[in-house]
């Protein structure tokens, strides 16, 4: 007798046909879709993990990975983008800006103020508030001549 060890049978090795491989993406497809359905309707991430048939923690994970690859872009990114869009219609309106056509000069300054504030160069908190409208200074002049003063009548004169 001998005290040999078995060699462990070799892993299982994954197909890599793109039958297989498009079967696993519809699989993992349909996976996320019933764990979004599930979460959108309230269910608990345990109340998940017993119906997919896994631990809680693994579950936890799962969802997490799952939510952080569906989130938006990170706000620089999207910060980044929005200046990039701006700046071919600042392109576009500066070169449609002419004598003639001034509706394309408030398009220019609408998306120069635009890119003020994505740049950081927007209105300060005391500017944007609404400010009393100033009254005009009084005129230096009359506007126009005044009536003369009325005479007092005398009584007793007769009047030409």
């Amino acid at each position: 007798m001998s005290d040999a060890i078995e060699p462990a049978p070799p892993p299982l090795r994954r197909a890599r046909s793109p039958e297989a491989r498009q079967a696993a993406r519809l699989k993992k497809a349909e996976r996320e879709s019933r764990i979004i359905f599930l979460l959108n309707g309230g269910a608990s991430i345990a109340e998940i993990a017993a119906r997919e048939g896994v631990n809680e923690r693994g579950m936890r994970k799962y969802v997490r990975a799952l939510l952080a690859r569906r989130a938006p872009a990170p706000p620089a990114e999207f910060m980044a983008l929005q200046v990039s869009r701006l700046n071919e219609a600042l392109l576009v309106a500066y070169s449609a800006m002419s004598g003639e056509n001034l509706e394309a000069v408030d398009r220019v300054v609408t998306i120069v103020r635009e890119l003020d504030r994505y740049h950081g160069f927007g209105m300060r908190e005391e500017d944007a508030k609404p400010r009393r409208p100033r009254r005009a200074p009084p005129p230096l002049s009359p506007l126009a001549l005044a009536a003369p003063p009325p005479h007092p009548e005398r009584k007793g004169t007769a009047t030409p």
